[in-house]
């Protein structure tokens, strides 16, 4: 004995909204989590820029005190003095002295001293040094050039390796002038080593194992690393080398910020760079990436978690949900065949079946339930087929089923915003309920009924072939009370003036009578 298939039970209106639920929270949450992502992962640059940023002002207000220290001590007349009397004696004495202690009140100092333009020290910090010369040959030009291409201001020649102590200095000098000619100048080297370690070591919250460089960046020697050893040589990472590059031919920012992999340890970084200009250095903030990123990635953890206990609960609702379906299928099947037959009830007593527009029933009811007044007219128009009869004898009933089928199409699209009645065999009545008295409103019924008079006028497809329809037109205005009488003045117009062309029919306002 064959077995009967079962067919496959259609999913519910609840159960594909809840499909939809679940497909628009898997897109909410995927947005949520990217769009979260791309903000903290924005935030979380800008913070390691703003603190790279902090990190090159300190620095450039750590050398701009020292400028302004060895500026202040050039202004002192025992420096002119000494370099316009350099074999005098007492004005050699005073300038020592001065020199002596100016240079006990700096920290961290490395020589403070006063040469001549040959570049032979007159007095120092250090008064053993006296007499040493500091630059000849080459060097010394370059020097020269620097200190008249500075003018007035100090030259900052960077943070040098002191040849007599070994430390990290930063070395300032500036030119003494006798009117325009230049006939010496003064120098400062302030041990920077410890400057620049005192800020590395300075904590930031959720970055304790980031770390900061300090390069030349003409050619890419470090001036500070957290590896001592580092100092003085060339970083060979390709990508500082590109960044420095780019800043020299000025095709590059002065600031940015990338990822990278540590060669070393193997670790992601996220570097920020700033380039102080004015000494030719390029800063380097870097910080391990799951460190700088360690928010974005909780928020990642924490909106995935949040999402999928969501789509649990939507889950199991849908398993909740599907039971009852269950349950209910017999009741709810009987719902649905008492309310198709209540539908067919309804179909069969306002509606007319072939034409799928109201008809007469449904008219009487609701013309007596249009509200109007001076300023919401109503427009009532008819569109009586000609000779309908005579088409169903000589064509057939399919053929005038085809031509009342077409009328009531043609006049729910000329007339969008009004509502079509079957109010007999062969007429049709539109109306129109207007907020608007206003002339235009009018024209515009006007243009709307000429509209469907062209396309009626058209021939019409039947059966057998194409045919001729003739419409009588009638069309009548009202802000009074409106009831089924007026389907008896329509007809009463539209047989008087019989078969309409294209813009000629009857308009009658009612009001004027």
């Amino acid at each position: 004995m064959a077995t009967k298939k079962r067919k496959p039970k259609k999913l519910s209106p609840i159960t594909w909204i809840l499909i939809g639920v679940l497909a628009v929270m898997a897109i909410l949450i995927t947005f949520m989590t990217v769009s979260v992502s791309r903000i903290t992962a924005r935030n979380a640059q800008s913070n390691m820029q703003t603190v790279a940023a902090e990190r090159a002002k300190v620095i450039e207000d750590y050398v701009i005190w020292a400028e302004d220290t060895l500026t202040n001590f050039s202004h002192a007349s025992d420096v002119k003095n000494l370099l316009l009397n350099p074999n005098d004696t007492e004005a050699k004495n005073q300038a020592q002295k001065y020199t002596s202690d100016f240079a006990s009140k700096i920290g961290d100092l490395e020589g403070l001293y006063i040469a001549d333009w040959n570049s032979k020290t007159l007095t120092h910090s250090n008064p053993e040094t006296v007499g040493t010369i500091i630059r000849e040959g080459e060097r010394l030009d370059q020097l020269h050039n620097a200190l008249l291409a500075a003018g007035d201001d100090t030259y900052t020649a960077g943070i040098l390796i002191s040849p007599s102590s070994g430390k990290q200095v930063v070395a300032i000098y500036r030119c003494i002038y006798n009117g325009s000619e230049p006939i010496g100048f003064v120098g400062l080297a302030i041990q920077s080593e410890k400057t620049l370690s005192d800020l590395a070591d300075m904590q930031i919250s959720g970055l304790e194992n980031a770390s900061y460089l300090l390069l030349n960046t003409e050619d890419n020697v470090y001036i500070y690393a957290p590896d001592p050893s580092m100092v003085g040589q060339v970083c060979e990472f390709p990508d500082v080398q590109n960044v420095n590059a780019s800043i020299i031919s000025g095709s590059g920012e002065y600031k940015g910020v990338g990822e990278f992999k540590d060669d070393y340890s193997g670790t992601m970084m996220l570097s920020t760079y700033v380039y102080l200009d004015e000494y030719g250095w390029t800063l380097l903030f870097n910080a391990p990436s799951s460190e700088v990123y360690s928010m974005r990635n909780q928020l990642q953890i924490f909106i995935l978690i949040f999402g999928v206990l969501i789509l649990l609960l939507v889950g199991i609702f849908g398993i909740i949900n599907a039971h009852q379906e269950n349950v209910n299928r017999k009741l709810g099947l009987q719902v649905q065949k008492n309310a198709a037959t209540e539908e067919s009830l309804q179909t069969a007593m306002f509606q007319d079946i072939l034409t799928e527009v109201q008809n007469r029933v449904s008219f009487s009811v609701d013309i007596e339930n249009i509200q109007t007044d001076i300023d919401n007219p109503c427009y009532c128009i008819m569109f009586d087929i000609s000779e309908l009869a005579a088409i169903n004898m000589q064509f057939g009933n399919d053929a005038g089923d085809a031509v009342l089928t077409r009328t009531a199409q043609v006049l729910k699209e000329a007339f969008p915003d009004g509502k079509v009645y079957r109010t007999g065999d062969d007429e049709f009545v539109i109306t129109i309920l207007k907020n608007d008295n206003s002339p235009f409103a009018h024209n515009q019924v006007v243009n709307e009924i000429i509209k469907a008079q062209s396309e009626l006028m058209k021939k019409q497809d039947i059966p057998d072939g194409q045919i001729d329809v003739a419409y009588k037109i009638a069309a009548v205005r009202t802000a009074d009370e409106l009831n089924t009488t007026v389907i008896a003045v329509l007809k009463d117009m539209a047989k008087h003036n019989g078969i309409s062309s294209i813009g000629q029919f009857p308009f009658l306002d009612l009001d004027s009578m």
